[in-house]
């Protein structure tokens, strides 16, 4: 596994994620806080901001998905496998591992900024700052996120073995499919990917299930993927 997350961590893409991820996290606790009359901020508003790094897990997940499903489209799995003494399965935990790695590592990005974006804008604004407890939580749960979509985003590859498909399964599948049953449907809004995120990170609605609930529903569809593509690599020839 750390062979692989170390190759991960050496191309350019994985670079262009991690800038994304600080971006995006930093833009975003800037538009949750405004430039504004931050002294009014309210505990809401500081828990918003700092659940913005949070846009790192689907930053992990469709960054995962390219990755893993443009190594099987390229035969770098194949080449993996050649010597025989590899056997698939543990080739595929190794690459399910590294991004979740790789996820938590853009996780840790996303969260430290949202965290420096937040206690600057709220200190220099004259605002309550966030407390220790807050912090932790919020950081501890975009991590997880960010890694468990890391391993749901490298199955998903694997299981499609095209990067642009799997990236627009996953584009598709969260900003439509999901809202839309989400939306006529109470459990899912709930358990759905959707739900069990916004639970996890806190940037959910108020009514959602406990994070730790939604940590472990995350971890089950992960694992339930994570399966199917190990069961696949198995039976299919690999490109």
């Amino acid at each position: 596994m750390r062979t692989e997350l170390a190759a991960l961590r050496s191309v350019p893409s994985f670079r262009r994620a991690l800038a994304a991820a600080i971006a995006l996290a930093g833009v975003l606790a800037i538009t949750y806080l405004g430039v504004k009359d931050l002294a009014r901020s309210t505990p809401d508003d500081i828990r918003n901001a700092l659940a913005t790094g949070a846009v790192a897990g689907l930053i992990a997940l469709a960054y995962a998905a390219g990755a893993a499903g443009g190594e099987v489209a390229r035969g770098g799995l194949a080449l993996a496998l050649l010597s025989g003494r590899t056997p698939r399965l543990r080739a595929v935990l190794a690459r399910l591992l590294a991004h979740g790695a790789a996820g938590a590592l853009l996780g840790v990005a996303g969260a430290v900024t949202a965290l420096v974006a937040a206690f600057l804008l709220l200190g220099f604004g004259g605002a309550q700052l966030p407390t220790a407890g807050m912090v932790a939580g919020k950081a501890a749960g975009t991590v997880v996120y960010a890694a468990l979509m890391g391993v749901l985003g490298a199955a998903l590859g694997l299981v499609v073995r095209s990067p642009a498909a799997a990236v627009a399964i996953a584009v598709v599948f969260l900003l439509g499919a999901d809202p839309l049953l989400a939306g006529i449907s109470e459990p899912i809004s709930h358990w759905g990917l959707g739900g069990v995120s916004g639970a996890l990170t806190g940037s959910g609605a108020s009514d959602l299930e406990p994070a730790w609930q939604a940590g472990l529903a995350l971890l089950a569809y992960a694992g339930v993927l994570g399966a199917v593509a190990s069961g696949l690599t198995e039976r299919r020839d690999v490109p």
